[in-house]
Parts: C-alpha cells; sequence; structure tokens
C-alpha cells in the first residue's frame, strides 16, 4: 500500500501549530528521504521561521552521545559490558561495586551529585529561597548547564552512599554523565571533543557540523510549568554544545540505524529492553526504538527507529514539548501525536492478538481514539473501559499488533442466563480499513462460542455504514431494525 506522507504532513503541521512547536520532523525509509517538515520558529523572540537550512544546538556530551562513543570503545575492545568502574576510575571508592553496562543502563545507584548535593544546600541558602519560584528555575538552568570537571563532580559524592545497590531500577543520577564521560577519555587517551570529532562526525561525513556554538543557531527555551517558555543564555556558559543541521542528523541517524558507527551485536544487546522498556542508552515506545540526545530541562533531537519495516525518523527541536489534556484530562504531547501518526502509517495486521486489559496496556488502551464523525456510533476508550468495569459479567481485551494497541473489545458473558453478547467494538482511527476490526470480531465469536454461546447478537446504528459491512463479513446478519439502529445476529448452532 502506497504511503501518503502528504497527508502526513499536514497532520503534522497542524499537530506543530496546536503545541507551539518549533523544529523539524524528518522520516527516512529503505535509506531515502521521505518526509521533512519545517515547524514554528528558531527565535521566538523574533518570529525567525525555522527552514532547511536552520542550525541547531546539540549538547556535545549529553548521555546520548557519549554512548554513542561508549559503544565504539566497546567494539574496539578497549573497553566490556562488565568492566567495574574501578578499572578506569580507581579513586571512586564504589567503584568496584558497579559494572560499566549498569552505568549505560542508568542503574549505577552513583548518588546524584547536582540534585543531591547542589540543588540541595541551595533550599537551604537564603538568598535564592528569597527568589520568585521563575527566577529560582532559572539559576537552576545556569547551575546546571555547566562544565563540571570530574573532579568536581567526584568531590561533592565521594563520602556519600550508594543511592541504591547497583543494577536496581532508579532514578537516572546526573552523575552518571560524568563517570561516562570519564572512563571514555581514560580508555581512549584524547578528549570527548577529539573522540566524538574523529569517531563520529568524520566518520559519517557531517560536514555541516562543528563544535561550539555559532551565530544563528536556534535558541534553547525549557517550559516552565508548562505555561512559559524560558530561554537559556548561551552566551554566557561554558557548557559543551556543538553546532549542526537536519542534514547531518539524518546521517547520524543512518549511521547508528545501519550499524555504521558500532556493529549488529552491539545494536541487538543495547536495544533489548527491559520491564521498564529500557535498554543501554535505548528504550522503547510501542515497541518503536528511541534514542534522545536530550539533556536536563531541554529538548533537542529524538531518533525512532523500526527495523522490521526498514524506517527511521526524528524530532529536532530547541524546546521542550508543551503538554495539553484531552478528553478527560490525557496529556498529549507533539513528540507523543507524531510518533503515533508515524507508526501507524506502517501498522498493518501481521503478529495481531487480542490481550485482557490490564496494567501492561492501560496507558496505550486509554490513548485509543476514534474518528470525530464517528463518535455518534461508537463509544470512546475511557467510556468503554469504565463500562466494562462496570459490570462484572463483562471481559475487556485490547488488540495489539506487536507491541502497539489498535483497538478495544468488550463482550459480555452470563452463563447462567444463557446472554452472549458484542458490546463494543473499537479501532483506533489511524488503524481503521485495515483488517484490524475483523480479526477482532474472528476473536470475539469464537471466544464466545467457547464460552457456550449458542446465538450471538449485536447493536449498530443504522447511519454506521462501515461497521454494518464489517459485520456481515463475519457472518452477521439482519434481524431487527429500528429507527436509529439494527439488530444483527449470528447463529451459531447451524455452523
Amino acid at each position: 500500500m502506497k504511503t501518503d506522507y502528504n497527508e502526513l504532513e499536514k497532520t503534522l503541521l497542524k499537530s506543530a501549530e496546536k503545541y507551539e512547536e518549533s523544529g523539524s520532523f524528518l522520516a527516512n525509509h529503505k535509506g531515502k528521504t521521505v518526509l521533512n517538515v519545517f515547524y514554528g520558529t528558531t527565535k521566538k523572540e523574533t518570529g525567525a521561521k525555522t527552514t532547511g537550512t536552520s542550525r541547531y544546538l546539540m549538547p556535545l556530551d549529553c548521555t546520548g552521545m557519549l554512548t554513542l562513543c561508549a559503544f565504539i570503545l566497546l567494539d574496539m575492545k578497549k573497553l566490556r559490558l562488565g568492566d567495574k568502574l574501578s578499572r578506569f576510575i580507581p579513586e571512586f571508592e564504589h567503584g568496584d561495586k558497579i559494572t560499566l553496562r549498569q552505568l549505560l543502563a542508568g542503574k549505577s545507584g552513583i548518588r546524584d551529585f547536582y540534585f543531591g548535593e547542589i540543588i540541595r544546600s541551595l533550599d537551604e541558602d537564603e538568598e535564592y529561597s528569597s527568589l520568585s519560584e521563575i527566577e529560582r528555575r532559572k539559576k537552576d538552568m545556569q547551575l546546571y548547564l555547566k562544565d563540571y570537571s570530574f573532579e568536581t563532580v567526584l568531590k561533592l559524592i565521594e563520602q556519600k552512599p550508594l543511592e541504591h545497590e547497583p543494577g536496581v531500577s532508579g532514578d537516572y543520577s546526573t552523575s552518571e554523565r560524568f563517570f561516562l564521560r570519564e572512563i571514555i577519555e581514560r580508555a581512549s587517551g584524547i578528549s570527548i571533543e577529539e573522540f566524538i570529532g574523529t569517531h563520529i562526525f568524520e566518520k559519517l561525513g557531517m560536514k555541516e557540523t562543528c563544535p561550539g556554538i555559532l551565530p544563528g543557531a536556534a535558541a534553547l527555551y525549557t517550559l516552565y510549568r508548562n505555561r512559559e517558555y524560558l530561554r537559556f543564555d548561551t552566551e554566557n556558559t561554558d557548557y559543551r554544545f556543538f553546532t549542526t543541521t537536519v542534514k547531518d542528523l539524518e546521517k547520524l541517524m543512518l549511521g547508528i540505524f545501519e550499524q555504521r558507527l558500532f556493529s549488529e551485536k552491539l545494536w541487538n544487546t543495547a536495544t533489548k529492553t527491559d520491564s521498564d522498556n529500557q535498554g543501554l542508552g535505548f528504550s522503547s515506545l510501542n515497541g518503536t526504538i528511541v534514542f534522545y540526545f536530550d539533556f536536563e530541562c531541554f529538548e533537542t533531537a529524538t531518533f525512532y527507529f523500526d527495523k522490521e519495516n526498514e524506517l527511521c525518523y526524528m524530532r529536532v527541536s530547541g524546546c521542550s514539548s508543551r503538554y495539553v489534556t484531552q478528553g478527560d484530562n490525557l496529556f498529549f504531547s507533539f513528540p507523543k501525536e507524531s510518533r503515533m501518526e508515524m507508526e501507524a502509517l506502517f501498522t498493518y495486521p501481521k503478529n495481531t492478538r487480542m490481550v485482557p486489559y490490564g496494567e501492561k496496556n492501560w496507558r496505550q488502551a486509554i490513548a485509543l481514539e476514534i474518528r470525530p464523525d464517528q463518535r455518534e456510533f461508537v463509544s470512546g476508550a475511557l467510556d468503554t473501559i469504565a463500562y466494562s468495569a462496570a459490570y462484572k459479567n463483562h471481559r475487556l481485551f485490547v488488540e495489539m499488533e506487536g507491541e502497539r494497541a489498535v483497538g478495544l473489545l468488550d463482550l459480555s458473558v452470563d452463563k447462567k442466563k444463557g446472554d452472549y453478547n458484542i458490546e463494543i467494538v473499537l479501532i483506533d482511527r489511524r488503524f481503521q480499513g485495515r483488517g484490524f476490526g475483523r480479526f477482532m470480531l474472528e476473536f470475539a465469536v469464537d471466544y464466545l462460542k467457547k464460552a457456550g454461546a449458542k446465538r450471538l447478537s449485536i447493536g449498530v446504528n443504522r447511519f454506521n455504514i462501515p461497521a454494518q459491512r464489517l459485520y456481515k463479513s463475519v457472518g452477521f446478519k439482519e434481524d431487527c431494525v429500528y429507527e436509529e439502529g439494527i439488530f444483527m445476529t449470528r447463529n451459531l448452532e447451524k455452523e
């Protein structure tokens, strides 16, 4: 089926406007750029429009970039995932308890020097406490985005115990980035700037990328309490940045995706996620592998990888994303919506299954949407979930395609009364017309038949023609017709 990127572009631009988003969204399919959308501004104060020639600031030694460096050194045999930190940082008293694997997974337990020490001491400072909340936030930004030396970080935490046992899931520690940078520099024998420049930028031909902050680069903004954008003062910081373009970031994305920076074996290891959907530097969202270059307070670039469909795409920005509520206080953002729209283009029945609604899928289930023109015919996701939960004899299922929720099915089973019904069939608007509804109904018929049903019934609005066609395609026939609805049945005893 031909992919309609023009329609996707319209959807993304409309979504970007709704969320006041700025930046670029680019998709590459089978090595070819198939979509490159620009929206918003590079500087909110001047209204300068984002274009194909816009330049972006990226953190040189954020966790994402440092993870890539570590992977390169792993393939060079200069590092091993099982290495204890004490091999490279013998002066750290807990170094023999923590492995490089745990550090890359964000599960080292190393105390957070910034939030655990610097911010904690600030909270006890009278001058800081007398500032307005927004002024404190600005000061926090400037303090966070400093080029702290490893010696400074180590001095702040060296007498402190670990926050949790290494390997146990815990909150990310800002200290981990500095430990990782130090290991890379000690293992390679060169500075992080030299390593990244040689082994990443030069290797991938990123000729429009250079260290430092170039004039005209898009400004960086963080979102204060989801209301006000605060601009970061890049002129008075020693934080390490590099300036780049969307064109060069695509080269970086492809370098990762095509394993030109590190081996396929390491890719498989790094992208294998745990119960928290976390891998080594990578994470998983609904089965899509994600790699972030974000750093505290700010969002810069996020890469998405879909190996099965030979697809990778990215979102580039200099702003934290605004969240809005839709329906019953469900939080949505441009990153979430844009990813969901992109995923939907390549989601067809391949590994489809029906699973009970529960703790593993409720977040995806409540985010399922119906088309505006279907609202008079079909209950929404929250209504369906609430309706099913209200009755003991109801069974609620989520239709999954791989790790992605595509629909909801509510069935009622009353064996004492011999009453078996298909109550609600909901397919997300993005996945309709692809065969998911038929799969769901065939499952429903089989499930209810095994439960003891001899005859099935389902109600449908007279004007919901697509639903009528679907039900007829799996053997339902019109029984009774009313002013607004049609009662359809299927006799299982004659089958």
